[in-house]
């Protein structure tokens, strides 16, 4: 509700991204409501187990550093960043690698982007120097490149060392590329370039590399392995944005990253995910939305918060369910509120959601705010017991949940798209007396009156 500014993918990665460590959260753009993400932050926290989210599979790190990072750009969370760092450093092998046989390159660029959020030093941490890791994880540049052309192709890529084989992507890449940058490293420039490589013509980004003795090791459309990803576009663009690099090939990328991603997003402020299960979710949205931000692209990242905001369901005092108690969490779906609505979140559910607000606390920074003073206006100024008369709802934020409330009877009510009054009818309870009509939000209430005869 409040409008207050504050400072954004693939669901089953648990990818997320957040602001540079050396910067206090950045402020959104103006006309946003802080309300949607702290809600969401405060409920994300309290799924942290001694520092950590505990699934029904075990720890996972992943998402736990995706946790911390989205908590990082909220206020009043320090405490709780503080504590991932120090569970992170108790299981860092567990996540990154011994450091010998094993070894991998996108677990790696995601823990030292992250530890530099915690305000934490990556060349020294749990008794590791992580950038130094990641640079021998980080092809070099051949000396000779016309001698070693296939080098060249692929120089300033990333590559897994393990047994399991070599897994590393564009969206670890593209982590690589800004943990490299802030730390001022001699191959930040290669795994920069190479990152760009991955961009099509199109504007967009694609998920996978080729493979590794593959001459062209660009992204080229139409071409099998290059299927354009909104999710690895959105992470390359926020990525790039944070590390800091102002280069004119980075603004040149991101310009036409941000058409591409711009051009996909649908009316509804919703963007649809890739591959063979693509679909419409909030995680490939808010990843949107946050990389609109922080390309100042205004209208589109509202709209993808907006979207967002529609998903998380925020039903209270009079208008409870069983997801009350989860206030703040943000649903992948919008069938997945449905779902829950009576059961509440499950087990089985429970690691979805997880995911999906993580991702969310960012986009949901967005949101727009109303423009209008929150009240609530009886239409008559009195009326009989059992009548249903109007009242007219001012100034909820567009998606906002609230409820409507007088004895006997209640509404759940969200905030319109365009804006303006919201108009429903309550049923009055028996008595002659003034009766209280109320209308109350995660954050604020507003009330008034009406006469009641029998």
């Amino acid at each position: 509700m409040t409008a207050v500014a504050l400072s954004a993918g693939a669901l089953s990665a648990g990818l997320l991204v957040a602001p540079s460590a050396t910067a206090a959260p950045s402020p959104a753009m103006a006309g946003t409501d802080s309300t949607p993400s702290t809600v969401a932050a405060e409920w994300l926290a309290g799924e942290l187990t001694n520092g950590v989210i505990i699934t029904k599979n075990g720890p996972d790190i992943g998402l736990t550093l995706d946790a911390g990072m989205a908590l990082s750009t909220v206020p009043r969370q320090g405490v709780h960043i503080t504590a991932i760092s120090n569970a992170l450093e108790t299981r860092l092998a567990d996540y990154v690698g011994d450091g010998t046989k094993e070894s991998y390159a996108g677990a790696l660029a995601k823990a030292a982007t992250f530890v530099r959020v915690a305000a934490k030093n990556p060349t020294s941490f749990g008794g590791r120097n992580l950038v130094t890791e990641l640079e021998q994880r980080t092809a070099d540049v051949p000396a000779d490149p016309a001698a070693k052309p296939q080098e060249a192709a692929y120089a300033g890529r990333i590559f897994d060392q393990s047994e399991s084989g070599n897994f590393a992507n564009v969206v670890g890449q593209s982590y690589a590329v800004r943990a490299l940058t802030l730390a001022k490293s001699t191959e930040a420039a290669a795994a920069r370039d190479f990152l760009l490589k991955q961009q099509c013509s199109s504007g967009a980004f694609r998920l996978n590399f080729a493979k590794a003795d593959v001459p062209n090791q660009s992204c080229t459309d139409g071409v099998a392995g290059s299927e354009a990803d909104p999710d690895a576009t959105a992470l390359a663009m926020i990525n790039l944005v944070e590390s800091g690099d102002t280069s004119q090939a980075v603004k040149d990328a991101l310009a036409k990253a941000n058409t591409w991603l711009a051009a996909r997003q649908r009316g509804s402020g919703a963007v649809r995910s890739a591959g063979t299960d693509a679909q419409i979710n909030t995680n490939t949205t808010s990843l949107a939305a946050y990389a609109f931000g922080l390309l100042k692209n205004r209208g589109p990242a509202m709209k993808a918060a907006l979207w967002v905001r529609k998903n998380q369901p925020v039903y209270k005092y009079k208008c409870r369910t069983a997801l009350t108690k989860d206030t703040g969490a943000v649903a992948y779906r919008k069938d997945r509120i449905n779902a829950s609505t009576t059961t509440g979140l499950t087990a089985d559910t429970r690691d979805e959601w997880r995911r999906a607000t993580a991702q969310a606390v960012l986009g949901l920074q967005f949101a727009p705010a109303s423009n209008d003073v929150f009240r609530i206006q009886s239409v008559r100024k009195e009326a009989r017991a059992g009548d249903r008369p109007q009242f007219r709802v001012f100034g909820i934020a567009p998606g906002e949940s609230a409820c409507m409330q007088v004895k006997g009877d209640f509404k759940a009510i969200k905030g319109k798209t365009s804006g303006g009054a919201i108009v429903r009818k309550l049923k009055l309870p028996v008595g002659n007396q003034r009766r209280v009509a109320l209308v109350k939000t995660s954050s604020d209430e507003a009330r008034t009156s009406i006469r009641v005869r029998n």
